[in-house]
């Protein structure tokens, strides 16, 4: 994904001048076609993440459209008092990219796995968080974000994420979207997990059990059009998420039912709320969290037998 993100926005600042790009000392030779066509407005921050954040809201007051990109945990984590007051306060147009998102550096251990980062941003006013499920619909996003000029977290995976697409699909910011058209269940997915729940469904079709399948890409703000039609009708709801149960997609949804007291029965899958230990590459430690394709297949099925 981050590929795409840097393909992209490489592109797109061909024509918008008023684009520029800041790291935190990381994705050198990912941004090197940046550089050497815009040497003027790449900054590498180095390691110091709060002050990066600072820098783009300031660049932001002048008018330009900053792009942070570093590894999710440091990129929140360490800047979220940043985020807070310097960018989202004043309501600017800094987008803050996340990359690594869920487990994707699941080796490098605590440190790395950003698993509370939605939970963390989502009561900021003015932020919106956008969690794309592919880099065919991350291409799809992007230029819109940019478009807005508002505050944006944008969650990316690592490198290498399958694509549930076959194109680029024409989705539209706040506006979900449905890849798998099915009934009495919905999943509602959000992230590059989402093709563990496409390779399920193919396996639930076997024994006869059609879900529905949305990619929640936007989770603030959420797209309560679309969740009312899914409360209407589907019985069963599944969300699923390469996220903490704390404060991600499951909670949001979860605020939006109880607020309009609504009486579906759900199945929420995500990292759950212990630190993650020893868990080794990502699939592993996607394993060990019960979120492979195998394990969410045997989790619906238990959750319809209720």
């Amino acid at each position: 994904m981050r590929d795409t993100l840097v393909k992209q926005i490489t592109n797109l600042a061909e024509k918008n001048k008023k684009i520029v790009v800041l790291a935190g000392d990381i994705g050198y030779k990912l941004f090197d076609n940046f550089i050497k066509k815009y040497p003027n407005r790449f900054y590498n921050c180095g390691v110091a993440e709060a002050n990066m954040t600072t820098v783009a809201a300031g660049l932001a007051i002048k008018g330009f459209i900053p792009i942070t990109y570093t590894i999710a945990t440091f990129n929140v984590y360490k800047t979220v008092e940043q985020i807070k007051i310097d960018i989202c306060y004043p309501n600017l147009g800094v987008i803050v990219v996340g990359v690594g998102s869920g487990l994707s550096y699941a080796d490098l251990g605590a440190t790395h796995h950003a698993l509370e980062d939605i939970g963390v941003l989502r009561s900021i006013p003015n932020l919106n968080i956008v969690t794309p499920a592919d880099p065919l619909e991350l291409e799809s996003l992007v230029p819109q974000i940019i478009k807005k000029k508002q505050p944006t977290y944008l969650r990316i995976g690592k490198r290498g994420e399958r694509n549930i697409y076959k194109t680029k699909p024409k989705i539209h910011f706040q506006k979900w979207n449905e890849i798998i058209k099915g009934k009495k269940i919905c999943i509602i997915g959000s992230g590059n997990i989402i093709i563990n729940a496409f390779d399920a469904i193919k396996e639930l079709n076997k024994i006869k059990i059609y879900p529905s399948l949305i990619s929640a890409h936007t989770i603030k703000p959420l797209d309560k059009l679309m969740l009312k039609r899914i409360f209407k009708n589907f019985k069963y709801i599944v969300t699923l998420e390469e996220h903490s149960k704390i404060g991600g997609l499951a909670s949001s949804i979860s605020e939006f039912y109880i607020e309009n007291q609504y009486k579906n029965k759900f199945l929420t899958l995500n990292t759950g709320e212990n630190f993650i230990i020893r868990s080794g590459k990502q699939q592993n430690a996607i394993s060990m969290v019960e979120l492979s394709a195998n394990k969410i297949k045997s989790r619906i099925v238990k959750f319809l037998k209720k």
